[in-house]
């Protein structure tokens, strides 16, 4: 037999005595006025108190002491929980930062380096473009030199015909060819420089 069972039955018992009644049930009264009723009802009252009691603090009172408990339990596992996860989520956005961060830095490295490497392309090709040029330009001056050579040579001849036929002109007679072709080539070479 339960204990719930025993309760029930218990107060069913007590329930049909005071049913039952007295004197004042069969007279037609209120039992609960009659003096003469006064003491069994204080005992029942009594015993009524203390199975309730009993009941309460047996049966009901630890079911909500136990569903408060739990209830308190859930709310305190769910106050973890979300801490727990406030803490993985602050975690994650730090984590979030630093590869950030990181790859910031990487892409401030690589385009340090890319601009290195443009830097020492664009030197190689300016190296290379000045080779070309100074090559360009030695060789642009040795056709110079060439082509002067070949002018002086062209001139000197000129120079010492003309000298020669000034000469016979003034004179009325033929130069020595050789003095006056040196003669000449001295004047233009000191002119030359």
């Amino acid at each position: 037999m339960t204990m719930r069972t025993w309760v029930h039955g218990l107060v069913a018992a007590g329930l049909a005595s005071l049913a039952m009644g007295g004197p004042a049930a069969a007279a037609g009264g209120m039992p609960q006025l009659d003096f003469h009723d006064y003491a069994p009802q204080l005992i029942w009252l009594a015993i009524v108190f203390l199975v309730l009691y009993w009941v309460m603090s047996k049966l009901a009172v630890p079911a909500i002491s136990s569903t408060l408990e739990n209830r308190q339990a859930k709310i305190q596992g769910d106050l973890d929980a979300a801490g727990r996860a406030n803490d993985d989520t602050r975690a994650l956005v730090e984590a979030y930062q630093k590869r950030l961060a990181d790859a910031r830095e990487n892409a401030r490295r690589v385009t340090r380096e890319q601009a290195e490497a443009d830097a020492a392309a664009a030197a190689a090709r300016s190296a290379d473009q000045h080779e070309r040029l100074a090559a360009q330009i030695a060789e642009a001056e040795r056709r110079i030199a060439d082509q002067r050579r070949v002018v002086m040579t062209s001139f000197e001849a000129l120079a010492g015909e003309i000298a020669q036929s000034v000469y016979n002109k003034v004179a009325g007679q033929p130069a020595d060819a050789g003095a006056l072709n040196a003669r000449v080539a001295t004047a233009a070479k000191g002119s030359g420089q």
